[in-house]
C-alpha cells in the first residue's frame, strides 16, 4: 500500500503538540517550585522545542518519507517515531529521521518512543508464542495493538521510564527496605471504566522528557524474578 492509498491518520503539528501538553495538569517541580502550565515553562522549553520539530517535519513534502511510514497493522500513515519496523528499509528510515533531528536539535527525545513499542510488541509475540497462540492474533499482541494504535490515531509522545531507583544494590526488587525503590504492583484486577488493570507505585529515574510527554510507558530495568 502506498501513500495515496494509505488511510490518512490526523497528524499533530508542532503547535498542536504544544497546545495538547496545556491540557494534560501533571504535578511537576522545578528547582522547588510547582509549574503552572509545562507548554510555557521557560526550563523546559529546550526539549519541546525538539519534540515538536518532530511533529513539524512530519507534514514537510521533503522529509514527509522519512518523517512517516505505513503502520501495516491499521493501514494508516503514522509519525515515524511511532512506527513499527518491520524491514531493514524501516530501520534505516528510523535512523535517517533520528539524524535529521539531531541536526537541528542535537537530541532527537521522541526516538525512545519507537525503540519502546518496538520493544513491547516483540515481547507480546514472544507472550503469546510460548503460551502456543496464533502469531498475531494472541490476546497479548491484541491488547498491545490496541495501545498501539490509540498511540498512533492521538499521535502521542511516550515518555519511557525504564531506571529504577533502585536503593540498595546487593539486594532484590523484593528484598528492598523500601519497596518504592523498584516499581512494582501494589493492588491488581482494578476496574475502571469497565477494565481490569493494575495499580503500581515506585520511582523511575533519567525521564528527560517526563513533563512534556503525555505518557509514560514503564518498562523493567533489569530481569526480575517471581
Amino acid at each position: 500500500m502506498d501513500t495515496a492509498t494509505a488511510q490518512a491518520t490526523p497528524l499533530m503539528t508542532g503547535a498542536d503538540y504544544r497546545e495538547s501538553l496545556r491540557r494534560y495538569q501533571p504535578r511537576v517541580f522545578v528547582d522547588g517550585r510547582r509549574v503552572d502550565s509545562v507548554a510555557d515553562e521557560r526550563a523546559f522549553q529546550p526539549g519541546i522545542n525538539a519534540l515538536a520539530l518532530t511533529y513539524d517535519f512530519a507534514h514537510e513534502a521533503r522529509y514527509a518519507p522519512i518523517m512517516t511510514a505505513l503502520q501495516h497493522t491499521s493501514g494508516k500513515r503514522v509519525n515515524r517515531l511511532t512506527h513499527i519496523n518491520t524491514s531493514a528499509g524501516d530501520l534505516l528510515n528510523k535512523l535517517e529521521a533520528v539524524r535529521l533531528i539531531c541536526q537541528e536539535t542535537g537530541c532527537a527525545q521522541r526516538y525512545l518512543t519507537q525503540d519502546a513499542l518496538n520493544a513491547i510488541g516483540q515481547v507480546s509475540a514472544r507472550i503469546d508464542d510460548a503460551h502456543g497462540r496464533p502469531a498475531g492474533q494472541g490476546e497479548a499482541t491484541g491488547r498491545y495493538l490496541d495501545y498501539l494504535h490509540r498511540v498512533q490515531d492521538q499521535d502521542l509522545t511516550l515518555g519511557v521510564a525504564m531506571t529504577d531507583a533502585k536503593g540498595d544494590r546487593s539486594k532484590r526488587p523484593h528484598q528492598q527496605a523500601n519497596r518504592d525503590s523498584y516499581l512494582h504492583i501494589v493492588e491488581r484486577n482494578v476496574v475502571q471504566n469497565g477494565q481490569r488493570g493494575i495499580v503500581i507505585s515506585g520511582a523511575k529515574a533519567i525521564v528527560t522528557a517526563a513533563p512534556y510527554v503525555h505518557e509514560l510507558l514503564v518498562m523493567p530495568g533489569r530481569n526480575m524474578t517471581e
